[in-house]
């Protein structure tokens, strides 16, 4: 079954309240998929207080924030349970105008490694993904502000990302998913700590 819950992720009481409705809906769960995420660009000198503090609230602060309440709660319920953390291709390599962005994505890396090292004697798993240009409402927003910054068109930013993935082609959601699911199905269940990358030969180390 699945059921429908509304929380700010880079609010502490928001997560606590929200899992506990989880838990009281499926009476219990396995799985946590922090996939939430925002981005903004700017130069690096120019970025604000606000852009940094909300690509870090949600991207960073919303990963520790869930990744620990379930923690916490596969622990306290001896539960094998499965970690997957949406990081980015922004995880490994930085890029120009999204250097907060990378900041926050970076930061989620050395979290899971981290966390995986703690959680391996409880038998809980923690990974990370790393998707590429995803064709989303994010990415449509991304490539408007890039052709601004950059004085250029749209379409020639998108071409841009598109030649960038040796695959030859934006990545869609479902290519992403399919990976997330294999990290949380008993045929990765040797593997931990890992920040795979999905995105079409984009980047690959």
């Amino acid at each position: 079954g699945a059921i429908a819950v509304e929380m700010d992720v880079s609010n502490r009481e928001s997560v606590k309240v929200g899992m506990a409705k989880v838990v009281a809906g499926l009476g219990s769960f396995d799985f946590v998929v922090a996939n939430a995420g925002v981005s903004s660009m700017s130069r690096a000198t120019d970025i604000t207080d606000d852009q940094w503090n909300n690509c870090f609230d949600v991207n960073a602060r919303g990963v520790f924030l869930t990744n620990q309440a379930a923690c916490r709660y596969f622990i306290d319920k001896k539960i094998a349970g499965v970690i997957c953390n949406t990081a980015s291709i922004c995880s490994k390599q930085g890029f120009p105008l999204l250097a907060h962005y990378c900041a926050s994505k970076f930061a989620i890396l050395g979290w899971t490694q981290s966390l995986s090292r703690e959680m391996a004697e409880y038998g809980i798993r923690v990974n990370a993904v790393c998707p590429g240009f995803v064709k989303t409402a994010m990415l449509d927003r991304e490539v408007e502000w890039e052709a601004l910054l950059r004085g250029k068109a749209a379409r020639e930013v998108l071409d841009e990302y598109v030649g960038l993935t040796p695959l030859g082609r934006l990545e869609l959601p479902d290519d992403v998913a399919g990976i997330v699911a294999f990290l949380l199905s008993g045929a990765s269940s040797f593997i931990t700590g890992e920040a795979v990358n999905v995105n079409g030969g984009a980047l690959t180390s």
